[in-house]
């Protein structure tokens, strides 16, 4: 018992030493409220928010609690195991792999997959595998910091109250002062203002908390309750200290990866309101015109004006190419809102569509919609299908709604499960299309699709 206690506490002291903050990055990479009310539920009151559960579990495993580090270490090494490593021996493939998701900067939490180098990290000393590869990992972490920390500026930048604090928090004198006075037994106290304090100060002291003064000997007669109130009290403080650095490091950490998915989002609206207000300025052209229609219709009555009849025909065309516009836009819009609401998932399961056998694509149009495709391997794609005389594009598995037109004009689709969703194949479906399955995104398995 005592020996795993000792690798715990060395585990921990590595880590650490790597980064003091460490364990935050790696709950937020790891912990959604699912894995968190599943794994860590029974130490923490119910009533407890996510943020405080995390905090938690810090002061947990920095207090080498065994069973908290050993969840973790679980968590984190299964999901590297299951998503990235699978049966890879090869040192060089395993870095690429590892290099494409740390630049794809994505979590778990947010993203629903993503690999971040304190990760990897974790991985290679809590089980000493691929441990050729850990000053990689800790020069990918590094890199990271220095972001987080720029992100930390920027935040103090804008709240200089919350900067004074941080700062003072920051600053351990206080608390080695403290030690100090209390280790050398009040005598050797460096701050000056400490020391030599003047009689009628001491004396004021004395009346303030009702405490017997000996004039001689310097010294207060305090009460065991008295010691034990104070002693509770700076405990509180220290630790109140403690727990809001943590808090912020959680914040900062927090602010910086899961703002990237919220970016996303906010382009999504972006667009769709600016499609939304190109809408109502056609609208607003299709009113006018028909007030001029209108207005021209009564002219024409009047007068018989040819000149007039001919204006009415032309705004009739202007008129009914709005109104197609008009559709199109409305159309636009319901496609992205579609596409806002797909829940795309990892290897999702179609079990009326088996992995495609080799079919003839030569001079066929074919669409790979779904997957997780790196522009390298796109490109690698889009040469292989040129030399082999066919047609190719990648579709995202969040975009699939918005084009629909192009993707009912394709003569194949290649539909990768490995990052896809229901509702994707099913609209795919319903166009009537040839589907064919591939559950990795790998160019090999377009390869091996291709006669």
């Amino acid at each position: 018992m005592a020996r795993n206690n000792e690798k715990i506490s060395l585990l921990i002291e590595k880590l650490k030493s790597i980064n003091e903050n460490i364990f935050f990055d790696l709950l937020v990479d790891n912990l959604n409220n699912e894995v968190l009310e599943k794994k860590f539920e029974k130490p923490f009151n119910k009533n407890s928010i996510f943020f405080e559960r995390e905090i938690g579990i810090v002061k947990k495993i920095d207090e080498s609690n065994k069973e908290f580090l050993r969840k973790l270490i679980e968590i984190n090494n299964s999901y590297i195991e299951k998503k990235y490593l699978n049966a890879k021996k090869n040192l060089n493939l395993v870095k690429e792999d590892c290099l494409k998701e740390f630049e794809r900067d994505k979590i778990l939490r947010v993203n629903g997959r993503g690999l971040n180098p304190e990760q990897m990290i974790m991985y290679v000393l809590s089980t000493d595998n691929l441990v050729e590869l850990l000053n990689f990992f800790k020069e990918e972490y590094f890199k990271y910091i220095e972001k987080l920390e720029e992100n930390k500026r920027k935040i103090l930048e804008k709240e200089l109250f919350l900067k004074e604090v941080v700062e003072e928090l920051e600053n351990q004198d206080l608390e080695k002062e403290f030690q100090e006075c209390l280790d050398t037994k009040y005598k050797n106290v460096k701050k000056t203002k400490y020391k030599n304090v003047k009689k009628r100060n001491l004396e004021k002291l004395s009346k303030k908390y009702n405490l017997e003064f000996n004039e001689k000997q310097r010294n207060f007669n305090v009460s065991a309750e008295f010691i034990s109130f104070f002693d509770e009290k700076m405990k509180e403080y220290f630790l109140m200290r403690k727990n809001f650095k943590r808090g912020f490091e959680f914040f900062n950490i927090n602010s910086y990866k899961v703002s990237e998915k919220e970016r996303d989002l906010e382009e999504i609206i972006t667009e769709i309101e600016g499609i939304e207000q190109e809408n109502k300025f056609l609208n607003s052209g299709y009113d006018k015109l028909e007030k001029e229609n209108k207005k021209l219709k009564e002219d024409l009555r009047k007068h018989r004006n040819k000149e007039a009849e001919k204006t009415i025909e032309k705004q009739k065309k202007e008129i009914e190419k709005l109104n197609i516009q008009i559709k199109e836009l409305q159309k636009k819009i319901e496609n992205m809102e579609q596409d806002e609401n797909v829940k795309v998932v990892e290897n999702v399961n179609i079990k009326e569509l088996p992995e495609g056998k080799a079919v003839d694509l030569t001079n066929q149009n074919v669409k790979v919609v779904g997957g997780r495709w790196s522009q390298k391997v796109i490109e690698k794609a889009e040469k292989y299908a040129k030399e082999k005389g066919f047609k190719i594009e990648f579709i995202h598995a969040t975009s699939v709604f918005r084009n629909s037109d192009k993707l009912k004009n394709s003569d194949i689709i290649i539909f990768d499960t490995s990052y896809n969703s229901h509702s994707a194949y099913y609209k795919l479906k319903s166009y009537g299309l040839k589907i064919y399955r591939i559950s990795t995104s790998n160019l090999d398995r377009i390869r091996n699709l291709s006669k």
